[in-house]
């Protein structure tokens, strides 16, 4: 072999390691600077994505997870991004976006305190680096084996030729390696290693496009980052602010060095109501390094002021310490006077005193207020989605319910009263206002049913309408009786038939008997009845088939409106006569028991007899009693004519006695037919005439019945006061007129002089009682019955206290007359004020319980309102209310 075959030979063997050498190294180079870039970039990318995912990988917010997807997927790198939770399970994920085989794949665990709450695997694709170094590799070997052809012809060029090729291919691989993503080989020729360079620029050009793409993606996310939120901020352990992004001096008008080191509630604006539950929920968060969305407060000052966002997560170092906080902020000043009305209108509803209650087209409940829950008894989980048929107690007619839609389906409102059903099954009366909510398109959205709780207002009127009635039935009985009374003295059969008439027509009830009883035998003497009752004078009955035995056996008025329902059903003289209603009253003459006056229908009465016919009846039959003791005195003066002269003179005194009986009586009935108390005056003057005739002394029975007989006669005739002084009471309006208080309580004491100086009373009065706009004369009432009541119902243990003070509240004078007297129990206070009541015994202080219910008239006709309080060392306090102007 010749030493040029030798020297080719050797050169191309030399040419051919060299060659082989060279190209594995460069191809090696280029691949693992393509790869350590795409590494680097994958890495780079994958933190990114993870640090904007990792709020909403915690709390789990598939809508952000969503958007970070869809936005990384923009670019065409990216094969894959998957979102996975601490156990595996995908979150959010990309389909495939390239079929390539060779993918980079990353992950990174997202692990906060030492907890992984989940996944982020990326995939990026290389395979145009990898096709790009296999292109590379390739031409190469085809230009080693020409070249191996050609050594022989070109040794010495091709070695020199290859060798600064190669060595520039090699420095272009290093500084691609190294990050110089422009470098690029210089083409000096068009062989096949000018097409190597041209390869090797082929794959750093694409190298450099796949890095430029990463670069916009990181670009993007960050712009995605920075849209999702205004600020970045960041706190240490103890919760000031330690680092806040460049944007939070734009978005929240405050400069970032005032911030810096201050905890974030003393940047809250002052003035401004907070949300004190919302507050103290975010305090609790912080305190128990909870992580927290959408906290809402104002920070600023005056017309500067900001309404803002945070939401932010707990940080935690390696060692798994708390080390503050980090999270985001948004200025949603915008939104402030439609959240601040919206929590106003909340307000108002679930703090209103009414019942509020929502419901939509088909009357299904959306909404009701705490009020309701408090009437109803129903929860506010039990009501929504239910109907308002829930309390509906089925005793409201069903028009009302059919004029209530009826308006409301028109769209008008509709208001009226409905009878309805707690959960308990208590029934209460509600006023309801119900209307429709229109949308924008003028339909029914919702309706509105704003409710209120009457029932205490109905049972009072339904109790004051009792009482008005009861009263309007006293005084009709005290009318008639009046009329009965002014009856004129002719014969006492026409008086007592007459009187008859007059009863029967104020009961109501057709049939009236006078009778006289002698042992079983009942006599009819006097009767008002239609003929068709079949009744006449001198009829006689057997006793005991009469109601009359009843009275006898009580010795009482016997009041049954409907025999039938009684427990008299069975009573002979229903079953012989059918008499459905009676009333009877015994009649005693001359103390002794004579007969009975009664009245009876065949029909039931069609109410209950109150107290009034029942104290109508009680006094008729004293009347008949006295008209008959009349009769039979007269009969004794014509009888007694031929007896001896002592019996003449007796008679003769007996006449005087009568002839002033009768001029009494005259008199009695002229006041009576102009006053109401004229029946009791009656009574009480015969039982005296009767006192002085008769020798009662002798009889203790009988002395003491005429003691109660007078004593009932003067209670009454005092409550006749009281009931005329009650109903004149209120009457002044017109005469209304600025009045000092003080004077007023000066002329009270005047009047009640006597009793506060034997009683040894002391009675304190505020300097500077004030002038109000009343009538003197009632006021002045008002005040002596106050200090005359404290002076009356006075403890025996101690002296006797009495306070007037006086203090403003608002728009009215509040007076207050204190004792230190027996006190009035909390549960009598209410009751205290109503006529005819008494709360202490009758023999222990005297009254006919109408001065407090006298006082309550008199304060609400001054337009003020009266109760009872403690006094002093346990006595009453009697306050009540007079307007200022």
């Amino acid at each position: 072999m010749t030493f040029r075959s030798k020297t080719i030979t050797g050169v191309a063997l030399l040419q051919i390691v060299i060659l082989g050498i060279l190209l594995f190294i460069t191809v090696g180079a280029m691949k693992r600077s393509g790869r350590e870039e795409v590494d680097r970039r994958a890495d780079v990318t994958l933190r990114l994505i993870s640090a904007s995912a990792r709020d909403a990988l915690i709390s789990k917010d598939f809508a952000t997870l969503d958007a970070i997807v869809a936005e990384t997927l923009t670019t065409g790198s990216v094969t894959y991004l998957r979102f996975l939770d601490e156990d595996g399970k995908v979150l959010a994920e990309s389909k495939a976006t390239s079929t390539s085989n060779v993918v980079t794949e990353r992950l990174q665990q997202v692990v906060v305190a030492g907890n992984n709450f989940g996944t982020v695997r990326l995939g990026i694709d290389s395979q145009a680096l990898d096709d790009a170094i296999f292109a590379a590799g390739r031409l190469s070997s085809s230009i080693a084996a020409l070249g191996l052809a050609l050594t022989a012809l070109f040794s010495w060029f091709l070695g020199s030729y290859l060798t600064q090729q190669l060595e520039a291919l090699r420095l272009a691989g290093a500084r691609l390696a190294a990050g110089e993503l422009e470098t690029r080989v210089p083409i000096t020729s068009n062989d096949e290693l000018a097409d190597t360079a041209k390869a090797f620029n082929r794959m750093a050009e694409k190298l450099q496009e796949v890095v430029g793409t990463l670069s916009e993606n990181e670009a993007s996310l960050k712009t995605f980052s920075e849209a999702s939120s205004d600020w970045y901020w960041e706190t240490d352990e103890a919760h000031r602010i330690t680092w806040l992004s460049p944007s939070f001096a734009e978005a929240a008008q405050i400069d970032p060095s005032i911030a810096i080191g201050k905890l974030r509630w003393e940047l809250s604006a002052r003035g401004i109501e907070e949300d004190l539950a919302s507050w103290q929920t975010h305090r609790d968060d912080l305190a128990a390094h909870r992580k927290f969305r959408d906290y809402r407060y104002w920070i600023g000052k005056g017309k500067t002021a900001q309404w803002i966002s945070i939401s932010g997560g707990p940080r935690y170092d390696d060692g798994g310490n708390f080390i503050g906080y980090c999270g985001s902020g948004t200025n949603i000043t915008g939104q402030a006077d439609v959240v601040i009305q919206i929590r106003l209108f909340s307000r108002i509803v679930d703090q209103s005193p009414v019942s509020v209650v929502v419901t939509d087209p088909n009357g299904t409940i959306k909404y009701v207020n705490p009020r309701f829950t408090e009437v109803t008894g129903y929860t506010q989980v039990e009501a929504i989605g239910m109907n308002p048929r829930l309390v509906a107690s089925g005793e409201t007619p069903i028009t009302v319910y059919e004029e209530l839609w009826a308006a409301i389906r028109d769209k008008r409102h509709w208001q009226g009263e409905l009878r309805n059903k707690r959960k308990s099954g208590e029934r209460y009366w509600e006023q309801a206002i119900i209307f429709p909510i229109l949308d924008d398109h003028g339909e029914i959205a919702h309706f509105v049913g704003i409710k209120e709780d009457i029932t205490v207002r109905k049972d009072v009127e339904i109790v004051l309408a009792e009482r008005t009635r009861m009263v309007q039935r006293h005084y009709e009985s005290l009318r008639a009786l009046s009329d009965i009374a002014a009856l004129p003295r002719v014969d006492a059969s026409e008086q007592l038939t007459e009187a008859l008439a007059l009863g029967a027509r104020h009961l109501g009830l057709p049939i009236g008997i006078i009778s006289r009883i002698d042992e079983n035998t009942y006599t009819v003497l006097h009767h008002k009845a239609p003929p068709e009752a079949s009744l006449h004078d001198g009829q006689v009955f057997e006793l005991g088939d009469t109601y009359c035995a009843l009275t006898i056996s009580v010795n009482d008025v016997v009041a049954v409106s409907h025999m039938a329902e009684s427990r008299y059903a069975g009573h002979p003289c229903y079953k012989a006569f059918g008499l459905e209603a009676y009333i009877g009253a015994q009649v005693t003459v001359r103390g002794l028991d004579f007969g009975t006056v009664n009245f009876s229908s065949p029909e039931p009465c069609g109410r209950e007899f109150d107290d009034g016919d029942i104290e109508f009846v009680r006094l008729l039959a004293r009347w008949v009693g006295a008209v008959l003791e009349r009769d039979l005195s007269n009969q004794d003066i014509l009888a007694a004519k031929d007896v001896a002269e002592a019996a003449q003179r007796n008679l003769a005194i007996q006449a005087r006695k009568l002839a002033e009986i009768n001029g009494e009586l005259e008199q009695f009935a002229y006041v009576a037919s102009h006053d109401l108390r004229q029946p009791l005056r009656m009574v009480s003057s015969y039982l005296g005439l009767i006192q002085k005739r008769l020798d009662i002394d002798s009889d203790d029975d009988l002395k003491a019945f005429f003691g109660f007989a007078v004593d009932g006669a003067k209670r009454m005739d005092r409550m006749i006061l009281d009931l005329l002084e009650y109903s004149r009471t209120g009457r002044h309006e017109a005469s209304f007129q600025q009045v000092p208080l003080s004077d007023v309580v000066t002329n009270a004491l005047t009047n009640l002089k006597v009793a506060v100086a034997d009683a040894e009373a002391t009675i304190e009065i505020m300097d500077g009682m004030p002038s109000v706009l009343g009538s003197p004369t009632e006021l002045e009432r008002l005040f002596q019955n106050l200090i005359g009541n404290a002076i009356k119902y006075h403890a025996k243990d101690r002296p006797i206290r009495v306070q007037l003070n006086c203090r403003t509240d608002g728009r009215d004078w509040i007076v207050a007359v204190r004792d230190n007297g027996i006190g009035i129990a909390q549960e009598y206070r209410e009751r205290a004020f109503m006529i005819f009541q008494r709360l202490v015994a009758q023999d222990a202080y005297e009254g006919t319980g109408i001065g407090l219910a006298v006082c309550k008239k008199i304060v609400e006709s001054h337009g003020g309102r009266i109760w009872i309080e403690d006094g002093l060392d346990g006595g009453t306090s009697v306050c009540f209310s007079l307007p200022k102007t």
